[in-house]
């Protein structure tokens, strides 16, 4: 989890050094509990089938159990955000190998020779 905060953070200050755009005023460095939660609100949006314009929604349709409206964990605009600057890579990382193959490929192929 902590590489994925530091990639997405990361990925976030080099995209917020441009020109500034609407959502760059509220962005704030994620944490691991901001992941875990933003994780968990996909799931569980997933899970019900519900579009994530839908789910902030005020009249309690997509509450969970406890009661409490997902913007109690992590709010619309936070939610957004993550969306936006998530990344599972680093930024500067490349996109292909030499061999024109995808950079995770040569990884995989390391992991499936030591099974």
């Amino acid at each position: 989890m902590g590489q994925l905060v530091a990639n997405t953070n990361s990925y976030a200050q080099q995209q917020l050094l441009g020109p500034e755009k609407e959502w760059q005023r509220s962005w704030q460095p994620v944490t691991a509990q901001d992941l875990y939660l933003w994780l968990a609100i996909q799931i569980h949006m997933g899970l019900i089938g519900v579009p994530p314009e839908r789910y902030w929604m005020k009249d309690g349709v997509y509450l969970p159990k406890d009661g409490l409206p997902p913007a109690a964990y992590l709010g619309k605009t936070c939610f957004q955000e993550i969306c936006h600057f998530f990344h599972v890579s680093p930024y500067n990382s490349p996109t292909e190998t030499p061999e024109g193959l995808p950079g995770w490929h040569s990884k995989v192929e390391i992991v499936l020779e030591q099974l």
